[in-house]
């Protein structure tokens, strides 16, 4: 079984959203937006708040109710969970839901969805053992053709019910049960179906070594060793102990306790008849040790503690044990899920280890035989591959308008169906098919994360955008969160454009019109018959993206700068040429420096528009204020 969906209500900044999960599940957004919130709402439902109950704190911000509620959906079931699940996962469904509460009075409870026969209802949710027998008996008196089978303790009526259950699928009907044996920890009904390991960003690697039954190495232990042998023979190798120590006691004590017996029992005497004194050796309580592990590192030829290793490497542990848990899982002969919920995963690592990381966290995830699922609260490309963009939950957090409440919280995704619905008539399913791994791949890791991204046609066009929001006087796009990002031609600028948004990534893009095309191909020699094609084909592609971005279709549109658009007549090359000379000599002087190639060169490009002796025509202003505007 697998987390399919989640749905929580007001915990902390999350009032109340919804998400699908999938295999591998990528949480990210701006800081503070929620992420980590989501993964802690979990760790919640599946393991309990750690060091203390949730409070009112814990509610969403201004939210007019003190209560919790988080709701998991499960999908996938397996005969292994059917069999333990009982009449909450009958024959013919494959989906399991279970909530968990923060009542107005601060209890929590566990609920689940499940098949169950009426008349049952009251017997389950009977206040004691007692009542549970009394209803019992009278359900089994008053009809005796259901064929109830006789019980006489609260484990045996819960069984027999269960049973008789499974076996009358007909007469079951779906219901909210509340029970107090469900959960997912410690000894509870779905601790061996799923277990959920949250690693937060602050975790210690000195504490998650530590052999416990909650922590990451004590769980590994716990599914690698056998200690039943080795805590047989110290159990029995403690009762000789005792068996030892107690021969020492009456050997050196029990003539002196016999003598001050009888003299306490005689000076009792004088006192009060018929009673005797008896001093004797305490029972001894002496316990068996449990076998107990210790983790330590060798640092060439010296072994040290790991809390005396760098961050980075105590890091690289805990993802290391991560990866062995989950395969010792596999290994066990209990089948259930582990899911592995890691913040920021990339935390503390190089590059290329962030990348190794997440490529044996997909590989684990992806092979069918780990029961394993993977989510991630990140800031980092290597853990969000763009060709993965349906596993991506972007969280976006509302403007706050009204200071008495905390900011809105939605969470976005989208899927390569959604795409294509949403391109429908602009790109064909074949085409949206092929542009994706280049597009995705090449040219969106960075945005992805930003806060709103501006779509160019290509490398150049991003340069001179860059250089000239660079220049003096102009607000940054690195500090509000804007990437330019070019997408590899004009034609790519749909399937980006439609990615991001359904992301809820907000999106301003830049275009040429490529009006005189057929002047320059002619330039170049090309043939009649190329160039009136090639007229064609961009007068189609103006229209439709005019169409796609909700303005008025035309042939040939003029340099204008809309709200949403900006499409510049001919070429954005052309345009500097005609309307900012200095780019153009700025441009000249660092290839006759020997600085570059006269051919296009995004490096001269950038930093052209960055030193240019004077500020560029209004359009450019026009574009930037137009481009700030998104946030």
């Amino acid at each position: 079984m697998q987390i399919r969906r989640v749905h929580i209500q007001n915990f902390r900044c999350l009032e109340n959203i919804e998400i699908e999960f999938d295999k591998i599940t990528s949480f990210i957004g701006p800081n503070g937006a929620g992420k980590s919130t989501v993964l802690r709402a979990l760790d919640w439902f599946f393991n309990g708040a750690k060091g203390s109950e949730l409070t009112d704190e814990d509610c969403t911000f201004g939210s007019t109710s003190n209560e919790i509620i988080v709701e998991v959906e499960f999908n996938g079931l397996t005969p292994e969970d059917r069999k333990a699940l009982g009449h909450y996962a009958t024959e013919g469904i494959d989906k399991f839901v279970a909530w968990k509460y923060k009542k107005e009075d601060g209890s929590e409870i566990m609920t689940g969805n499940a098949k169950t026969f009426e008349p049952f209802l009251a017997i389950r949710n009977a206040a004691n053992a007692t009542e549970m027998k009394r209803i019992y008996n009278e359900l089994t008196t008053h009809q005796p053709e259901l064929g109830f089978q006789a019980a006489s303790t609260k484990d045996a009526i819960l069984e027999a019910m269960t049973t008789w259950e499974l076996g009358h699928a007909d007469q079951l009907a779906d219901s909210e049960l509340q029970t107090n044996f469900f959960g997912f920890n410690s000894q509870a009904k779905m601790a061996g179906l799923f277990d959920f390991v949250f690693v937060t960003a602050d975790l210690r690697a000195s504490e998650e070594a530590a052999d416990g039954k909650a922590t990451i190495i004590g769980r590994i232990l716990e599914r690698a060793i056998n200690r039943q042998s080795a805590d047989q023979e110290i159990a029995a190798l403690t009762e000789e102990v005792k068996d030892k120590q107690q021969a020492i006691y009456d050997r050196n004590f029990q003539q002196q306790l016999d003598s001050i017996s009888n003299d306490l029992t005689d000076a009792v005497a004088q006192y009060a008849l018929g009673r005797k004194v008896k001093v004797q050796t305490k029972d001894l309580e002496l316990q068996p040790p449990k076998t107990q592990f210790a983790v330590s590192v060798l640092d060439s030829e010296v072994e040290t503690h790991i809390i005396r290793q760098g961050h980075g490497f105590q890091r690289t542990l805990l993802i290391a044990a991560l990866q062995l848990l989950a395969q010792h899982k596999a290994t066990a002969e209990a089948k259930g899920t582990i899911c592995l919920a890691i913040e920021e995963p990339e935390l503390f690592q190089h590059p290329v280890q962030a990348q190794a990381f997440a490529q044996v966290l997909r590989r684990l995830a992806e092979d069918t035989d780990q029961n394993l699922q993977v989510t991630y609260a990140t800031h980092s490309p290597y853990f969000v591959e763009p060709q993965y963009f349906d596993e991506v939950r972007r969280v976006n957090r509302a403007t706050q308008k009204n200071t008495a409440r905390s900011p809105e919280v939605e969470v976005c995704m989208t899927s390569v169906t959604g795409i294509k619905s949403k391109l429908n008539g602009y790109l064909q399913g074949a085409t949206v098919d092929n542009q994706i791994q280049g597009v995705c791949l090449n040219r969106l890791p960075e945005a992805l994360f930003a806060n709103g991204v501006v779509l160019v046609e290509g490398t150049t066009d991003r340069a001179v955008t860059e250089g000239a929001a660079e220049r003096p006087g102009n607000a940054s796009l690195a500090l509000s969160g804007i990437v330019v990002a070019d997408v590899g031609g004009k034609n790519n600028l749909f399937l980006a454009h439609a990615i991001l948004t359904e992301l809820g990534i907000p999106c301003y893009v830049v275009f040429d019109g490529d009006k005189e095309i057929a002047t320059r191909m002619n330039s170049r020699g090309k043939k009649r018959q190329d160039i009136a094609q090639a007229e064609s084909d961009s007068k189609k592609l103006n229209r439709k993206l005019l169409k796609y971005l909700g303005a008025t279709e035309e042939d040939w549109p003029a340099s204008n700068v809309s709200d949403s658009f900006t499409v510049i007549e001919d070429t954005l090359e052309t345009w500097l040429k005609l309307n900012w000379p200095e780019w153009e000599q700025e441009k000249d002087h660092m290839v006759a420096a020997g600085l570059g190639s006269p051919d296009k060169n995004s490096l001269i490009y950038k930093h052209a528009a960055r030193q240019a002796g004077a500020n560029p025509p209004p359009l450019f202003s026009d574009i930037l204020n137009k481009i700030h505007s998104l946030l």
